[in-house]
């Protein structure tokens, strides 16, 4: 039973750590707020430096994982509540 208690906290252990946790989507913005935000982020494809103000996890807006969030990402994160403005 002791054995089954240490190997379940130690597997639960990263998840304490914040390891492998997603950041928690807020409002979805609107089209116009988006477009807004987009513009004021640079209006190009977006660095992770770039982004930062706008967006909390770079990796659940950058769904093809090239290292830049592109227009079309960028507004699936304003919808999904992953962009603020």
């Amino acid at each position: 039973m002791r054995r089954s208690l240490i190997i379940w906290s130690l597997a639960l252990l990263p998840l304490a750590a914040g390891v492998g946790t997603q950041a928690k989507a807020g409002t979805p913005l609107n089209d116009a707020d988006c477009a807004a935000a987009w513009k004021e982020a640079g209006g190009a494809d977006l660095s992770p430096d770039k982004a930062k103000p706008f967006i909390a996890s770079f990796d659940q807006v950058d769904v093809d994982h090239d290292g830049a969030i592109n227009w079309e990402e960028f507004k699936a994160g304003c919808s999904k509540g992953l962009v603020t403005k």
